[in-house]
């Protein structure tokens, strides 16, 4: 039953990014106020694919979206981490500035993107290395249209190079002490939301 369901979860979630993705090209205003609501459906379903029989994995990522969540407070804050940016309302409620679900979101990329390299790949550090790249790579998508969506703004226009530093080391050091948890995850689930996201902002970034 639970394998049904899975599958039918995996297959809304498609049909809402790619509805999304349509809807966005179509009418942005329309379908803006409910992108907190699809990353919060992303957020239960990919932890609904986890083994909850281990715990750890649960508790790596909310770990990982707490220290993900002070990270962009120290970042929107200081200006030091990823240079000087502020959020905008597209994403929904937020606490010193910066939207809760944008933790969360980060929390999937990253373990999703190490999940998926560790698919490919053996040792740590370059799967951790790898997956640092792919989350910035990811990163570069979502900055050619966050400031269209009213996500966030750099002030000096696009993200710069101090943003994709600031992402690589992050992506690298975040899951450093969680590895061993988060390769356990669901590599379907993984791959299908790193493609989806993907496809979501890169069809943004072409129609927008």
């Amino acid at each position: 039953m639970k394998d049904i369901l899975k599958k039918y979860l995996l297959y809304f979630l498609v049909l809402v990014y790619v509805s999304g993705s349509i809807g966005f090209a179509l009418s942005p205003e329309f379908f803006g106020p409910f992108t907190p609501y699809t990353l919060l459906l992303t957020c239960l379903v990919f932890l609904y694919y986890q083994p909850l029989e281990n715990k750890k994995i649960i508790y790596a990522f909310f770990i990982i979206a707490i220290l993900g969540f002070l990270i962009e407070v120290l970042g929107v804050k200081t200006r030091l981490i990823f240079g000087a940016y502020n959020y905008g309302n597209g994403l929904g409620f937020k606490i010193f500035n910066v939207p809760l679900i944008i933790s969360l979101n980060w929390a999937i990329l990253i373990s999703a993107s190490i999940i998926t390299i560790s698919r490919f790949l053996t040792n740590k550090h370059l799967v951790l290395g790898c997956s640092a790249i792919l989350i910035t790579g990811i990163d570069f998508i979502i900055e050619q249209v966050a400031f269209k969506l009213d996500f966030w703004k750099f002030e000096e226009g696009l993200a710069g190079l101090h943003n994709y530093v600031g992402w690589t080391i992050v992506g690298y050091v975040l899951p450093y002490f969680f590895y061993s948890d988060l390769v356990k995850g669901n590599k379907t689930i993984a791959l299908a939301i790193l493609l989806l996201q993907m496809l979501f902002f890169t069809t943004n970034y072409i129609f927008l």
